[in-house]
């Protein structure tokens, strides 16, 4: 089960990068929760929203997944327009589908610029 639920992840990371909405959908619970130190989403057309208004493409490197039960734990380096962040995430997954994400970052790295960007275009981005 472990593997599968790494591989539910791996997926849900791929879709994001792409900004593919129907596998987003397709692997997302329909109560979807993501908290964030910069924002928070409550379900998923929330979550693509948020994915598809931000300008910048965003990808992932440098992925590692443990897994335990129900719960999924990544490392990454979140790489953006001239940035790159370290980030955690703990998910939960559940129906096989990601249920709910609690993300870890030092928002201190976060450029002036890319706050104003986040607060005009992404939903749920805290002001």
């Amino acid at each position: 089960m472990s593997n599968q639920n790494t591989d539910i992840v791996k997926k849900m990371y791929d879709a994001c990068m792409h900004k593919d909405a129907a596998a987003i959908k397709e692997l997302t619970h329909p109560q979807y929760k993501l908290k964030d130190p910069m924002m928070e989403v409550n379900g998923v057309d929330e979550l693509i929203a948020m994915i598809q208004s931000c300008p910048s493409d965003n990808k992932f490197e440098n992925l590692t997944f443990i897994s335990e039960g129900d719960k999924v734990v990544g490392t990454f380096d979140a790489v953006g327009s001239g940035s790159r962040m370290r980030m955690c995430s703990i998910i939960t997954i559940q129906d096989s589908k990601v249920r709910s994400e609690e993300m870890f970052y030092d928002t201190a790295q976060i450029s002036k610029e890319d706050r104003e960007m986040m607060k005009k275009s992404m939903p749920g981005a805290k002001k």
